[in-house]
């Protein structure tokens, strides 16, 4: 008797203990996949930062599995879903837990040509993505979706033959299939037909990272305006077309300066990106009236001879971002409903508070000088 007891006593502890690696293997598993999931998206979004013509765009999806993105055909990807293009992205070669290459579906809007729409912070993502059934949509402005498509299920054939072929790697569920380009998606727990692990870039994601760098090089310019012109002076305010209008010291940065216009002399010219993805439309620039021409002698709108930032005057310049839309508001009006503190987006006064909001998708402040 004591030794069946000992015997069911050590199948159960082999029992629990099998049970326990299991959980422990599948965690593991499952963190794997979280962690190039995590790098992916990471990539991607500082991608899209750093585009050299057309910040906030994205690399068509890899179709043949070589690692690269694919070139246009005319003016579009060849396929807005295909595998994450590692090799473009400068990623090693990421596997899911499975051993599997990530998939990946770009919204068309964000795709890196100059025949797509400009992308600025109005720019939304225009991709579905739901949670266990379409009752429960997680965004409806991915701007781009990576999958980990796990083991194969009933149905997928991986063979070289298919081996590119989306259906073969990604499931589908509720009606929802993930291998459809241009979505819906739908995230969804394990089971015996669903696996897929996905992560989601929005528009909230990708946005204010873009906007800061944009906010940079915009500071920079302003500066190197002012120390290259002939005025030592920064350019009138625009509100309308894209030109200074020679009164006016808050509204928009201009495309055409005045007094001098971008690349005169030795001032630079402005980013070609800015003037091709109206990002003038969306930033707000303010400056002091000690700053203009001839000490803002023509200003008929400037109120005091500095801005105040936070109660503390004697700020030259200031340009503010607005985060993205349908996240920090509505923008439908601009300034009014751009910028989240009511004192931001009164274009009455040349006073100005840094953002209250706390929010990664607020809207931000940048000081120019002193």
């Amino acid at each position: 008797m004591l030794l069946v007891v000992m015997l069911v006593g050590m199948a159960a502890a082999l029992l629990v203990y099998g049970m326990a690696d299991t959980t422990t293997l599948a965690l593991r598993r499952d963190q794997n996949t979280a962690v190039a999931l995590a790098q992916a998206k990471q990539a991607l979004i500082g991608r899209a930062v750093s585009d050299v013509n057309r910040p906030g765009s994205l690399p068509c999806p890899d179709t043949d599995d070589d690692g690269s993105a694919e070139l246009f055909a005319v003016n579009d990807c060849p396929s807005y879903i295909g595998r994450l293009p590692w090799k473009t992205l400068g990623l090693p070669d990421l596997r899911d837990s499975g051993g599997e290459r990530l998939w990946y579906a770009l919204s068309n809007k964000f795709r890196d040509h100059p025949t797509a729409e400009p992308i600025n912070s109005d720019t939304t993502g225009n991709r579905t993505v739901y949670s266990e059934s379409t009752a429960t949509t997680l965004t409806a402005e991915a701007v781009a979706v990576i999958f980990a498509p796990g083991p194969v299920v009933a149905g997928q054939i991986r063979d070289p033959a298919n081996a590119n072929n989306a259906v073969n790697y990604l499931d589908t569920k509720g009606g929802v299939n993930n291998a459809i380009a241009a979505g819906p998606f739908i995230s969804a727990l394990r089971s015996d037909t669903f696996n897929d692990k996905i992560m989601v870039i929005t528009t909230a994601d990708l946005m204010p990272p873009v906007e800061q760098r944009v906010a940079r090089e915009l500071r920079s310019a302003l500066l190197a305006y002012k120390d290259n012109s002939g005025c030592n002076c920064y350019p009138w305010a625009d509100i309308s077309d894209g030109t200074s209008q020679t009164d006016l010291n808050r509204g928009r940065v201009p495309t055409t300066a005045l007094p001098e216009n971008w690349g005169t002399g030795t001032i630079p010219a402005l980013p070609g990106w800015y003037v091709n993805n109206d990002w003038r439309l969306v930033i707000y620039y303010a400056v002091g009236r000690n700053f203009l021409q001839s000490g803002g002698a023509a200003c008929a709108f400037c109120v005091d001879p500095t801005l105040t930032v936070d109660g503390v005057t004697g700020k030259q310049a200031v340009i503010i971002t607005p985060g993205p839309a349908g996240v920090s508001g509505a923008h439908t009006n601009w300034p009014f409903d751009y910028f989240e503190d009511a004192q931001n987006n009164d274009d009455s006064n040349d006073i100005y508070v840094t953002p209250s909001s706390t929010a990664y998708a607020r809207d931000r402040l940048y000081i120019i000088r002193p």
